[in-house]
């Protein structure tokens, strides 16, 4: 018989290196790549694939992570759910809006759209901290999702009813960025993954299925697309394989990494994923190769390195602040 503790460090470690590895491979290929002229034909069906994949997978392990605990929805037990999550999320976030902003990467109305939380209803949507915002109102329909979450069929009805609510605004009421459309699923899947061990004993016992799909369903993202309603339903199969699947891939593995390298990149990745692309933009102001490859020498030796360290002293700094304003608070 396995070893609790053992069994819950490692799916711990796989969570963090599954996050931390989405989060490299957004932010150190797709964002990074389009900086340099050396790959002109960067963005294919394999490559767009994973992308989708990554932030399935993301958007997975975030539903994951918040069905760990029990909510009430009372004032009291929402309070204290919204408390923690935004505290944790927004303050950095709005420093990135802000920065945004001020060095021209969104507009006046995307960085208003942001610290309000309702981009994805207005879009254009900001770039990169599009998926920041859409998982922050994820959260707040979060407590609905997880008190139910013991009854799967209502859980998914809830989830659902969400949808077509969505659908109908877009259609009837107003646009959306058809990102919510699209990742809502697999955050409610994460949710469900979490509170019933009957779905992961099931994903395990047909792990190779699951991965073979992953690689069939690659193709996706030929046809399918997240700017109309039909190419965001033609993605969906994608997006609700790729993160279970990757998700058993990442726990088969986890024990194999070195824990103190993957704790380090997961804890770094919020701040590199905010700030990575006003850092990409000051290290190519300060100096620049001329040649594409010695631009992505450049960018993956010295511009993505300095965005994980800047992400990762933000991140402490930031916590610190937090703990000691908790300490304070208490005395």
């Amino acid at each position: 018989m396995a070893n609790p503790a053992a069994s819950a460090h490692s799916r711990n470690q796989g969570v963090d290196f599954l996050r931390a590895i989405c989060i490299l491979y957004v932010v150190g290929y797709w964002h990074l790549i389009p900086y340099t002229t050396a790959l002109p034909g960067y963005a294919n069906w394999f490559t767009e694939g994973l992308k989708y994949a990554a932030l399935a997978t993301f958007v997975f392990c975030s539903g994951y992570l918040l069905g760990r605990q029990a909510i009430t929805l009372d004032p009291r037990g929402l309070w204290s759910f919204y408390r923690r999550r935004l505290l944790r999320i927004y303050p950095l976030y709005l420093l990135a809006l802000i920065l945004f902003g001020a060095f021209g990467i969104a507009s006046q109305k995307q960085v208003v759209d942001g610290a309000l939380l309702v981009s994805m209803f207005r879009p254009p949507a900001m770039p990169t901290l599009w998926f920041v915002t859409m998982i922050m109102v994820f959260y707040l329909i979060a407590p609905l999702l997880i008190r139910f979450a013991h009854r799967p069929a209502v859980t998914v009805l809830i989830g659902g009813g969400l949808l077509m609510a969505l659908i109908v605004q877009h259609l009837w009421i107003r646009h959306l960025d058809l990102r919510i459309l699209l990742y809502l699923p697999v955050f409610v899947l994460g949710i469900l993954y979490q509170r019933h061990a009957s779905l992961g004993t099931l994903a395990k016992r047909h792990e190779w299925i699951l991965l073979g799909l992953l690689i069939l369903l690659l193709p996706l993202s030929v046809t399918g697309n997240e700017w109309s309603l039909r190419g965001t339903f033609l993605l969906m199969p994608l997006i609700l394989v790729s993160a279970p699947a990757l998700f058993l891939l990442a726990d088969r593995i986890a024990d194999r990494l070195h824990g103190p390298t993957i704790e380090f990149l997961a804890y770094a990745s919020f701040g590199l994923y905010l700030f990575h692309r006003l850092i990409f933009k000051a290290a190519i102001a300060v100096f620049y190769p001329a040649t594409g490859w010695e631009q992505v020498l450049y960018l993956l030796m010295v511009a993505l390195p300095l965005s994980l360290l800047i992400g990762y002293g933000l991140q402490r700094v930031y916590d610190g602040l937090v703990s000691r304003l908790s300490a304070g608070r208490r005395m």
